[in-house]
Protein backbone atom coordinates (compact mmCIF):
# COMPACT_ATOMS: atom_id res chain seq x y z
CA UNK A 1 0.00 0.00 0.00
CA UNK A 2 1.33 3.38 -0.91
CA UNK A 3 1.85 6.05 1.45
CA UNK A 4 1.37 9.71 0.93
CA UNK A 5 3.13 12.50 2.69
CA UNK A 6 1.33 15.06 4.52
CA UNK A 7 1.76 17.92 1.88
CA UNK A 8 0.76 15.80 -0.24
CA UNK A 9 -2.40 15.13 0.92
CA UNK A 10 -2.72 18.70 1.82
CA UNK A 11 -1.96 20.17 -1.58
CA UNK A 12 -4.43 17.46 -3.19
CA UNK A 13 -7.28 18.84 -0.51
CA UNK A 14 -6.67 22.42 -1.77
CA UNK A 15 -6.67 21.63 -5.41
CA UNK A 16 -9.76 19.48 -5.05
CA UNK A 17 -11.28 22.49 -3.15
CA UNK A 18 -10.21 25.06 -5.63
CA UNK A 19 -12.05 23.16 -8.21
CA UNK A 20 -15.31 22.63 -6.86
CA UNK A 21 -14.87 26.38 -5.70
CA UNK A 22 -14.34 27.95 -9.33
CA UNK A 23 -16.66 25.23 -11.16
CA UNK A 24 -19.78 26.55 -8.26
CA UNK A 25 -18.99 30.31 -8.85
CA UNK A 26 -19.07 29.95 -12.50
CA UNK A 27 -22.57 27.72 -12.21
CA UNK A 28 -23.97 30.51 -9.91
CA UNK A 29 -22.78 33.66 -11.52
CA UNK A 30 -23.67 32.10 -14.92
CA UNK A 31 -27.16 31.61 -13.95
CA UNK A 32 -28.22 35.13 -11.98
CA UNK A 33 -29.68 36.14 -15.38
CA UNK A 34 -31.73 33.34 -15.04
CA UNK A 35 -32.84 33.71 -11.59
CA UNK A 36 -33.50 37.87 -11.61
CA UNK A 37 -35.53 36.98 -14.31
CA UNK A 38 -37.55 34.38 -12.23
CA UNK A 39 -37.24 36.90 -9.18
CA UNK A 40 -38.76 39.02 -11.81
CA UNK A 41 -41.33 37.23 -13.06
CA UNK A 42 -42.51 36.19 -9.66
CA UNK A 43 -43.37 39.68 -9.10
CA UNK A 44 -44.84 40.72 -11.80
CA UNK A 45 -47.39 37.41 -11.33
CA UNK A 46 -47.66 38.00 -7.92
CA UNK A 47 -48.91 41.94 -9.02
CA UNK A 48 -51.27 40.89 -11.70
CA UNK A 49 -52.96 38.35 -9.12
CA UNK A 50 -53.64 40.95 -7.23
CA UNK A 51 -55.18 42.88 -10.01
CA UNK A 52 -57.45 40.03 -10.67
CA UNK A 53 -55.51 38.62 -13.95
CA UNK A 54 -54.71 34.62 -13.97
CA UNK A 55 -51.61 35.03 -15.99
CA UNK A 56 -49.18 32.22 -15.78
CA UNK A 57 -45.63 32.82 -14.53
CA UNK A 58 -43.78 31.92 -18.25
CA UNK A 59 -46.04 35.34 -19.73
CA UNK A 60 -45.91 37.56 -16.75
CA UNK A 61 -43.13 39.62 -17.44
CA UNK A 62 -44.83 39.77 -20.95
CA UNK A 63 -47.72 40.83 -20.07
CA UNK A 64 -46.70 43.15 -16.90
CA UNK A 65 -45.09 45.62 -19.55
CA UNK A 66 -48.69 45.65 -21.06
CA UNK A 67 -50.82 46.08 -17.94
CA UNK A 68 -48.51 48.09 -15.56
CA UNK A 69 -46.90 51.35 -14.98
CA UNK A 70 -44.57 51.90 -12.23
CA UNK A 71 -44.86 54.83 -10.06
CA UNK A 72 -42.00 54.57 -8.09
CA UNK A 73 -38.03 53.60 -8.77
CA UNK A 74 -37.96 51.57 -5.70
CA UNK A 75 -40.44 48.96 -7.45
CA UNK A 76 -43.12 49.58 -4.48
CA UNK A 77 -45.93 51.12 -6.51
CA UNK A 78 -47.33 50.51 -9.40
CA UNK A 79 -50.12 51.58 -11.33
CA UNK A 80 -52.15 48.81 -13.10
CA UNK A 81 -55.09 47.90 -15.30
CA UNK A 82 -57.29 45.19 -13.64
CA UNK A 83 -59.10 41.92 -15.07
CA UNK A 84 -62.81 44.28 -14.48
CA UNK A 85 -61.58 46.91 -17.09
CA UNK A 86 -60.68 49.34 -13.82
CA UNK A 87 -57.55 51.04 -13.34
CA UNK A 88 -55.77 50.21 -9.42
CA UNK A 89 -52.69 50.96 -7.52
CA UNK A 90 -50.67 47.99 -6.76
CA UNK A 91 -48.55 48.21 -3.15
CA UNK A 92 -45.82 46.56 -1.96
CA UNK A 93 -46.66 45.29 1.67
CA UNK A 94 -43.99 43.40 3.75
CA UNK A 95 -44.53 41.71 7.13
CA UNK A 96 -43.27 38.92 9.84
CA UNK A 97 -45.09 35.88 9.73
CA UNK A 98 -45.05 32.74 12.39
CA UNK A 99 -41.48 31.41 11.09
CA UNK A 100 -40.18 34.41 8.41
CA UNK A 101 -41.00 37.02 6.76
CA UNK A 102 -44.24 37.32 4.96
CA UNK A 103 -44.89 39.83 1.84
CA UNK A 104 -47.58 40.54 -1.18
CA UNK A 105 -48.97 43.31 -3.11
CA UNK A 106 -52.17 45.13 -2.35
CA UNK A 107 -54.64 46.92 -5.32
CA UNK A 108 -56.40 49.78 -4.17
CA UNK A 109 -58.89 51.37 -6.58
CA UNK A 110 -57.97 54.62 -8.08
CA UNK A 111 -60.04 56.60 -5.79
CA UNK A 112 -58.40 54.83 -3.12
CA UNK A 113 -61.38 53.90 -1.21
CA UNK A 114 -61.70 50.09 -1.89
CA UNK A 115 -59.43 47.22 -2.13
CA UNK A 116 -59.38 45.60 -5.62
CA UNK A 117 -57.15 42.35 -4.25
CA UNK A 118 -54.28 41.10 -2.94
CA UNK A 119 -51.43 38.63 -3.52
CA UNK A 120 -49.54 37.16 -0.61
CA UNK A 121 -46.92 34.87 -0.10
CA UNK A 122 -43.98 33.34 2.58
CA UNK A 123 -40.93 31.94 3.02
CA UNK A 124 -41.63 29.52 5.41
CA UNK A 125 -45.36 29.80 6.97
CA UNK A 126 -46.54 26.41 8.54
CA UNK A 127 -48.22 24.07 5.68
CA UNK A 128 -52.13 24.26 6.54
CA UNK A 129 -52.14 27.23 8.83
CA UNK A 130 -50.06 30.00 8.33
CA UNK A 131 -49.31 28.68 4.27
CA UNK A 132 -52.79 29.50 3.68
CA UNK A 133 -52.45 33.18 2.88
CA UNK A 134 -51.45 32.00 -0.38
CA UNK A 135 -54.49 30.27 -1.13
CA UNK A 136 -57.82 31.49 -3.52
CA UNK A 137 -59.94 32.25 -0.24
CA UNK A 138 -58.10 33.82 2.16
CA UNK A 139 -56.81 35.92 -0.83
CA UNK A 140 -60.54 36.16 -2.72
CA UNK A 141 -61.91 37.33 1.03
CA UNK A 142 -60.15 41.00 0.54
CA UNK A 143 -61.67 41.87 -2.94
CA UNK A 144 -64.41 44.95 -2.38
CA UNK A 145 -63.16 45.39 1.43
CA UNK A 146 -63.24 49.13 2.37
CA UNK A 147 -60.16 51.20 3.10
CA UNK A 148 -62.25 53.71 5.08
CA UNK A 149 -65.27 53.46 7.87
CA UNK A 150 -68.34 55.12 7.30
CA UNK A 151 -66.90 58.66 8.74
CA UNK A 152 -64.22 58.47 6.34
CA UNK A 153 -61.22 57.88 8.66
CA UNK A 154 -58.40 55.23 7.32
CA UNK A 155 -59.17 52.06 9.20
CA UNK A 156 -57.45 49.88 6.21
CA UNK A 157 -59.01 45.99 6.20
CA UNK A 158 -57.98 44.55 9.51
CA UNK A 159 -57.64 40.84 10.04
CA UNK A 160 -59.36 39.27 12.19
CA UNK A 161 -60.59 36.56 14.41
CA UNK A 162 -64.24 35.72 13.61
CA UNK A 163 -66.44 37.27 16.54
CA UNK A 164 -64.33 40.03 18.12
CA UNK A 165 -64.23 43.49 17.62
CA UNK A 166 -67.80 43.80 17.01
CA UNK A 167 -66.94 48.31 15.91
CA UNK A 168 -65.08 47.35 13.06
CA UNK A 169 -67.81 46.60 10.09
CA UNK A 170 -67.96 44.14 7.64
CA UNK A 171 -66.41 46.08 5.13
CA UNK A 172 -63.93 46.50 6.60
CA UNK A 173 -62.73 43.13 8.35
CA UNK A 174 -61.68 39.75 6.72
CA UNK A 175 -61.65 36.57 8.78
CA UNK A 176 -58.21 35.03 10.30
CA UNK A 177 -56.97 32.30 9.68
CA UNK A 178 -57.90 29.53 11.87
CA UNK A 179 -54.46 28.05 13.79
CA UNK A 180 -52.04 30.36 12.29
CA UNK A 181 -53.16 33.73 15.07
CA UNK A 182 -49.23 34.89 14.45
CA UNK A 183 -49.20 34.82 10.50
CA UNK A 184 -52.95 36.60 10.61
CA UNK A 185 -51.64 39.21 12.79
CA UNK A 186 -48.52 39.91 10.59
CA UNK A 187 -51.41 39.97 7.12
CA UNK A 188 -52.84 42.77 9.87
CA UNK A 189 -50.08 44.69 10.34
CA UNK A 190 -48.90 44.78 6.31
CA UNK A 191 -52.79 45.85 5.62
CA UNK A 192 -52.06 48.89 8.24
CA UNK A 193 -49.13 49.53 5.87
CA UNK A 194 -51.37 51.01 3.01
CA UNK A 195 -50.26 53.48 1.32
CA UNK A 196 -53.02 56.33 2.03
Amino acid sequence: MKKFSNAYIFLYITILVLIITTTLTIVYASLKPRRDLNKQAEQYQQILRAAGHDIDRSKAVEAFSNLAVPLTDDGRQYQVFCADGSKGIAMRLDGKGLWGPIWGYAVVSEDGQTLKGVSFDHKSETPGLGAKITEEAFMNSFQGKKLYDKDGNFVSVRVLKPGTASDIAEENRVDAISGATLTSKGVDEMMGKIDR
